[in-house]
């Protein structure tokens, strides 16, 4: 996440409009030493945020024109007396990023994964200079800030597109949080981090899938590999059609993947999901233990999984 440096270099060029500005004035404005002024720049411009060029020995920076940082600039000029950069820098933009909808402090501490100490010490900041309100228990943005949760938004989706985009092709992000996403790409990744998943990695479960060269990968620094329930819910975040649920079902049945188990993986990914994710893994776990009379057209017959089933020595 973007610390209070990064964002007070961003607070000062916003005042800047469209000037070109030194790394040197920077420094002088700032208060900050050259180095430490220039690995903020290079920081930044690695996320994406500014933007760099020479001018004989100078270099000279500009905010980039992504949108989070247009949006970000404007809220900083209109509301200028607002020390955006100590109340959001960090933890407080990853509990932003969370402010999208109205939450309780609970269960900001729950997505967030921030202690409740810290959320309610950001909220309490927040609420004092009236960037949020409260109601009965639930936090949310007010009406002049509304957008700072969409800027935490684009910030984070940037900056893991970006990351992988240096090492990958053709990226587009299917899922994310504020520091985990699942992405497909046309490349084949071998880096800390970023771990195979989705139809190529059920050959590793014994069940080989003919697949497209469309790759699938989950970037997380939480994990070590990426478990059987993890690939249940990748593959339906992937696509739910119904080739895909009955490849997770041949897996659900092959690994023994309890309800339990399933059930706290799809609470997990389904807070950012464009699908219902739970429902979807409760239809699958209920169609097996049932023997198939779970009435659905994304589902196969009964007697069609235990045919397919078969062929990959999956007893049913």
């Amino acid at each position: 996440m973007i610390g209070e440096s990064q964002l007070r270099l961003l607070s000062y060029l916003a005042t800047e409009s469209n000037s070109e500005v030194p790394i040197s004035t920077l420094a002088d404005q700032l208060g900050w030493s050259t180095g430490h002024t220039s690995r903020i720049v290079s920081d930044l411009e690695a996320r994406g945020c500014i933007r760099t060029t020479e001018s004989g020995r100078h270099k000279l920076t500009k905010l980039s024109d992504i949108e989070p940082v247009a949006q970000l600039q404007a809220l900083m000029t209109e509301y200028g007396h607002v020390d955006f950069p100590q109340l959001v820098a960090g933890s407080g933009l990853r509990l932003l990023y969370y402010l999208d909808r109205r939450r309780t402090a609970t269960e900001l501490a729950e997505v967030s994964d921030l202690s409740r100490a810290t959320v309610y010490r950001r909220l309490n900041d927040l609420q004092a200079v009236g960037i949020i309100g409260k109601s009965k228990s639930h936090y949310e943005l007010n009406d002049p800030f509304s957008k700072l949760s969409s800027i935490a938004r684009g910030l984070a989706h940037h900056e893991h597109r970006r990351e992988a985009e240096r090492r990958a092709d053709r990226v587009n992000i299917l899922w994310e949080t504020h520091e985990e996403y699942l992405f497909a790409s046309d490349s084949e990744l071998d880096r800390d981090g970023f771990f195979l998943t989705g139809p190529s990695l059920f050959a590793e479960f014994d069940i080989p899938l003919l697949t497209r060269n469309r790759r699938h990968y989950f970037h997380s620094d939480r994990i070590t590999g990426v478990s059987s329930a993890d690939l249940v819910c990748h593959t339906l975040l992937i696509d739910d059609d119904s080739r895909y649920r009955t490849y997770c079902l041949l897996l659900i049945q092959r690994e023994t993947i309890g309800w339990t188990t399933l059930r706290e993986r799809a609470k997990y990914y389904e807070q950012e999901a464009d699908i219902d994710l739970l429902t979807i893994i409760t239809d699958l776990v209920a169609y097996l233990e049932t023997g198939g009379r779970i009435p659905s057209d994304r589902l196969p017959s009964w007697e069609d999984f235990k045919s397919t089933a078969a062929d990959y020595e999956i007893n049913v």
